[in-house]
């Protein structure tokens, strides 16, 4: 049996780029020499906070967050692949605190 597309559901709208520019910059700066953890976090409320107005799920959120990480010349240049998880990890945790604590 076919099934009719379900075309009363809009997908979700995306984050704006400002906001993914800020979080790359602040991912950028936690990964530097002298990390920052109170900037990405302020950039992951800013982020999570955009995604429950816009209706974007946890995951969605998790798999830009993902990309932009994957993107980072920082991230790509780590030789040990064991830090790199530990701190994706580490975002990630952080990420999905911001997104429910409101």
């Amino acid at each position: 049996m076919m099934m009719a597309h379900d075309s009363s559901h809009t997908p979700p709208s995306r984050l704006d780029d400002e906001t993914v520019a800020a979080v790359r910059a602040a991912l950028r700066t936690y990964l530097s020499r002298t990390p920052e953890p109170a900037t990405l976090q302020h950039a992951l409320v800013r982020m999570s906070s955009e995604a429950r107005d816009r209706s974007i799920l946890p995951e969605q959120l998790l798999v830009v967050l993902k990309d932009v990480w994957g993107t980072l010349p920082e991230v790509r240049a780590m030789t040990d692949s064991g830090e790199q998880v530990r701190l994706l990890q580490r975002v990630v945790t952080m990420c999905i605190k911001e997104y429910y604590s409101a």
